[in-house]
């Protein structure tokens, strides 16, 4: 069965206004914006609007008037901007009322968001257009009353098989400094997606992501787990965040120390992410399977208010971010992506399906107390998971551990393999992400 989806991505490409008088129009645009920001910011809070046609029954109007000048998509981006910041104002300080008497006293209430350095230009889709002039890409953006800046775009070998049959959508750009001008880019793809036997069943760990490769073409599976640094990350740079709050007392310092090391973080973090999605797609391409992952609802179950230190640590896994890039990049393969049921999957016996806490005995041990099941407590999860996706079930034979599939109506059976990855990719298994304690399935 082929199915079609949209596939969305961001591409940050160097630009270079082509004339002197293109650069002064940029740092215009950016001026007038970013006034245009500041103005409806403060409409938008005098008001309290919450809604964006209440913002744009309030905002539109009075910016029209006062920037003429500018193609009117700017100013509905300006205060969609601005509205943005003001809920996410709203968000914060809604939880900061929930919170208790004695931890409001300790902590202050959101500051009301403010628009001081602006560097950034929202583009809808109408204000530019990408176009190749002897055999260079140029940008052409629609500041107003017809006025035009063309910049020239420093394409690089891949945008131009990004851009084959890609439909251009809002974008962005980046003003770092005179010589420092950015397009951030957003493409949408329409791909085919197809349905394979093959699975690569994935359970996701605050410190590794477990995954089972089941190969029907080669009547063999393959149990392995791929190890990151994510908690380690955010455990490091929270300790650094907290040290900044208690010992820079200067409130323009501090701000800056934290904004820098949060981007740090940030980038870090983005940076495991895209090499732990792109080394499980590679794995999925190689052999053609179709991802089988938890549903995003389910994710934080396992997550209880016992301590704050705990709450953190399970906490600290992107995980609607990392679902998001495993799922774009099975996509953009030409994979399917199938979505089943993780509740109790990892206290759940995978052999008789006794569900009690106490099976997990530990990290490493899953131990079942009415079957007297042992195995890796890493796996488990993943074992469940493939029998809720309806690929099979797990049984036990002759005291080994068996797979026995529904749709192929085989049997494969569980060894021990070297520990060596199921693709190789080393620029992919160096330190932090690395691929380790591998099980190898076969057909007996």
């Amino acid at each position: 069965m082929i199915t079609i989806k949209i596939i969305e991505k961001t591409i940050k490409l160097k630009i270079i206004p082509l004339t002197r008088t293109d650069k002064n129009q940029l740092l215009s645009l950016l001026n007038d914006y970013t006034s245009m920001i500041r103005e409806s910011l403060g409409i938008i809070i005098k008001n309290d609007v919450r809604s964006r046609k209440k913002a744009h029954e309030l905002c539109y109007k009075v910016l029209r008037e006062r920037y003429p000048h500018l193609h009117n998509k700017f100013v509905q981006e300006a205060y969609k901007r601005a509205l943005a910041m003001y809920r996410s104002y709203r968000k914060l300080l809604n939880k900061w009322k929930r919170l208790p008497e004695k931890k409001k006293r300790k902590i202050s209430p959101p500051s009301l968001p403010t628009v001081e350095d602006n560097k950034v230009i929202e583009l809808h889709a109408d204000t530019y257009r990408l176009e190749r002039r002897h055999d260079f890409l140029v940008l052409t953006v629609s500041k107003g009353n017809s006025v035009y800046l063309r910049f020239l775009v420093m394409e690089y070998s891949y945008v131009r098989r990004e851009l084959e049959g890609a439909k251009l959508g809002n974008s962005k750009m980046l003003v770092e400094g005179d010589d420092e001008v950015y397009l951030l880019l957003t493409i949408r793809k329409n791909v085919e997606v197809n349905e394979h036997r093959n699975k690569l069943v994935i359970d996701i760990n605050e410190d590794s992501i477990d995954c089972l490769l089941v190969d029907y073409d080669r009547n063999e599976a393959v149990l392995f787990s791929i190890g990151h640094d994510i908690r380690k990350i955010r455990t490091n740079y929270r300790r650094i965040r907290k040290s900044i709050q208690k010992k820079v007392k200067n409130l323009s310092i501090r701000d800056k120390l934290l904004a820098k090391y949060g981007y740090r973080e940030r980038k870090c973090v983005e940076d495991r992410l895209k090499k732990i999605t792109t080394l499980l797609a590679e794995i999925a391409r190689k052999y053609n399977a179709d991802l089988v992952r938890e549903n995003l609802k389910d994710l934080r179950l396992n997550v209880r208010k016992k301590s704050k230190q705990l709450n953190y640590r399970l906490s600290t896994f992107p995980y609607r971010k990392f679902i998001e890039y495993i799922d774009y990049k099975f996509y953009e393969r030409g994979l399917s992506v199938v979505e089943a049921d993780a509740k109790k999957t990892s206290i759940t016996c995978p052999i008789c399906g006794y569900v009690d806490k106490r099976n997990r005995v530990d990290k490493e041990t899953f131990s079942c107390r009415r079957c007297n099941f042992i195995f890796n407590a890493q796996y488990v999860a993943c074992l469940n998971l493939f029998s809720h996706s309806d690929d099979g079930i797990v049984a036990i034979r002759s005291g080994r551990l068996f797979l026995v599939t529904r749709k192929t109506a085989s049997v494969v059976a569980v060894n021990v393999a070297p520990d060596e990855p199921p693709i190789e990719m080393r620029w992919l298994r160096e330190k932090p992400v690395q691929v380790s304690k591998i099980l190898i399935i076969t057909k007996r």
